[in-house]
C-alpha cells in the first residue's frame, strides 16, 4: 500500500519534575509530545525492573495507543550520547539511553518507511540482539525485512541501511527511577504519524482490537514483555 510521507509529532513540553537535569535538558530541546505517564509492567502484573531485563531481545509494550507497539531495548551498553536527529520535517532532540547503565532506549515498532509494524501474529520489524542480521551486516539493530530497512537503536533509531534515506523511528521518552528500578514512559518525540496508522490499518485494526479501541490512550500502565513471547514469527533478513 502507498502511504504518504511520516509528519513529525510536535508538541508542548509537560514540567517534569524530579529528572536529572541532563534528561530534562533533553527533553525540552526535542518537542516531546507528551500523552499519559505510563508504568511499565511485566506479564505479572508487577512493576518492570530496568536490572533485570535481557540484552537478548526487545520488549514490547504499547504507547501511547493501544494499537501502537513500541520496542524497549537494554542495548547493554550506554548508547551514543544524547543528540540532534532529522525528521522528514525538521530537527528534534534524542534523549539517549538511561536506567542503571544508561543502556535503556524505547522506540515505536512502526518503520519509518511505509509503517510496516509488530503483531502478535508476527512481525516484518525486530531488534536482532546479539544475531548478526544478513542485511545489517551487524549485531544490535533494528530491522524491517518488508522493505529491507535497517536503524540504529544506539543511534537513536537512525536509518542505516536502505536503498533511498528514511527517516529514524520515532523514539519513546522513557523515565526511570533509580530508588525503584522502575520505568516509565512521558511520550514520544520525531517522526510519525498516528492518524497515518490508523487509516492505514483500519480493518486490521478493528478486527484485532474491536471498534474504537485502537484510538484510546494508555492511562496508566503497560504490559512489556520478550517479544518471542508477543510474536508468533518473527520475519528474519
Amino acid at each position: 500500500m502507498d502511504r504518504r510521507r511520516f509528519i513529525k509529532i510536535c508538541g508542548t513540553t509537560a514540567a517534569l519534575a524530579g529528572l536529572q537535569t541532563t534528561y530534562l535538558e533533553t527533553i525540552r530541546a526535542a518537542e516531546m509530545k507528551p500523552f499519559n505517564r505510563v508504568k511499565l509492567m511485566d506479564a505479572q502484573g508487577n512493576p518492570l525492573k530496568a536490572k533485570q531485563l535481557s540484552t537478548e531481545e526487545a520488549y514490547v509494550f504499547h504507547y501511547p495507543y493501544k494499537s501502537t507497539p513500541c520496542f524497549l531495548i537494554n542495548l547493554g551498553a550506554k548508547p551514543a550520547p544524547a543528540m540532534t536527529m532529522t525528521a522528514d520535517d525538521g530537527e528534534y532532540a534524542w534523549q539517549g539511553g538511561i536506567g542503571p547503565k544508561g543502556a535503556l532506549v524505547a522506540y515505536a515498532a512502526i518503520c519509518a518507511h511505509q509503517l510496516s509494524y509488530l503483531t502478535r501474529e508476527g512481525s516484518p520489524i525486530s531488534y536482532t540482539g546479539p544475531t548478526v542480521s544478513k542485511l545489517a551486516e551487524s549485531s544490535g539493530k533494528i530491522v524491517c525485512c518488508e522493505h529491507d530497512r535497517v536503524y540504529d537503536p544506539a543511534q537513536g533509531g537512525k536509518m542505516i541501511v536502505a536503498t533511498k534515506q528514511t527517516q529514524p523511528l520515532a523514539a519513546v521518552v522513557i523515565e526511570y527511577d533509580a530508588t525503584s528500578d522502575e520505568i516509565h514512559a512521558l511520550g514520544v518525540v520525531g517522526g510519525l504519524s498516528y492518524d497515518e496508522f490508523f487509516r492505514s490499518y483500519k480493518q486490521e485494526l478493528l478486527a484485532e482490537y474491536g471498534p474504537g479501541v485502537a484510538r484510546q490512550h494508555v492511562e496508566e500502565s503497560a504490559v512489556a514483555v520478550l517479544m518471542s513471547k508477543y510474536a508468533k514469527g518473527v520475519e528474519t533478513c
